[in-house]
């Protein structure tokens, strides 16, 4: 039986879908491109520079804009800002969003997906997050992307606005910040601290796999019949970090070592979320050992 993500792309009524993937050469924005292509799907990519389908600045006064806003097209916002620099951050996660809609509106697209963030949620109390929980984010990160859902849902109200999706997205491996650390500590020959807990277990995270990624966003692309919705995009088997760690060994970094530390006051122990919503729309893959499956699609993209 054919996996979801080998099913054939879901054009709507016999449309042509036409895909335009904001921020291509991101971390986030490089693996949807690179599945996409083996999927042979027809999606047209943009970047500020490079191979990209479309070389568009980010300028909306920019002529190239107008290759990126279709007429009925659906637009994949990937560009965004990581960092800590709140005058950046308020540019790329808000301003920029808010550029973006007006834009959408004026030229007829019909559907725009905005790339959110778990980090919205916050700490939490262990319990799985639902996307309609109260919103409590801890850094500037997640703040600027709190406020681009705000803006996001100002702007479906109105009646000229496309279908919007709020993707609020988990810990993607690959992209992650546990294999980035591995990556500076194994480059530096040193062990890589992993916090316990009292009880002696590490964090519980929820995380996907970068190929089932791909899969959860494809089958958010056909237009929704609500104004606005928000999803969380996580797989629903959440992981522990030291089982992560050990699959990271395994599939994509035999030399790595780390060291058990006790877990600093204030780090949560459990920080998951629902995939109830996600799962009315996709069925993603139940897997016998999650972290080693997250540590093989990583390897496997690493090596493609």
């Amino acid at each position: 039986m054919p996996r979801v993500g080998d099913m054939p792309y879901p054009a709507e009524k016999g449309a042509v879908v036409t895909t335009i993937l904001l921020g291509a050469n991101g971390r986030l924005g490089t693996i949807l491109s690179h599945f996409a292509r083996g999927a042979g799907l027809d999606w047209k990519t943009q970047a500020r520079q490079g191979d990209a389908d479309i070389i568009w600045s980010g300028d909306f006064g920019d002529t190239a804009a107008d290759q990126v806003f279709q007429n009925d097209a659906t637009i994949l916002n990937f560009i965004g800002e990581t960092g800590t620099d709140k005058t950046q951050l308020e540019s790329a996660n808000v301003d920029f969003v808010e550029q973006l809609l007006e834009k959408a509106s004026q030229s007829n697209v019909k559907h725009v997906i905005l790339a959110s963030s778990a980090a919205v949620y916050g700490a939490g109390d262990g319990t799985p997050f639902k996307e309609m929980d109260q919103t409590a984010p801890l850094n500037a990160y997640g703040k600027s992307k709190a406020a681009m859902e705000h803006i996001a849902k100002d702007f479906a109200a109105t009646s000229s606005a496309p279908k919007i999706t709020i993707a609020r997205i988990g810990n993607v491996a690959g992209a992650d910040a546990l294999l980035a650390a591995a990556h500076r500590y194994l480059a530096d020959s040193a062990a890589m601290p992993l916090h316990r807990f009292s009880d002696g277990t590490a964090s519980v995270r929820s995380y996907i796999g970068p190929y089932d990624f791909f899969v959860a966003i494809k089958a958010l692309i056909p237009t929704p019949d609500t104004k606005l919705r928000t999803v969380n995009v996580v797989q629903q088997q959440p992981v522990s970090l030291d089982k992560l760690l050990a699959a990271y060994k395994v599939h994509l970094l035999p030399d790595l070592n780390w060291i058990d530390e006790p877990a600093p006051n204030g780090v949560p122990h459990s920080v998951v979320l629902s995939t109830d919503t996600l799962q009315t729309i996709v069925t993603l893959e139940n897997y016998d050992d999650p972290a080693d499956a997250l540590g093989r699609q990583t390897a496997e993209l690493s090596n493609q």
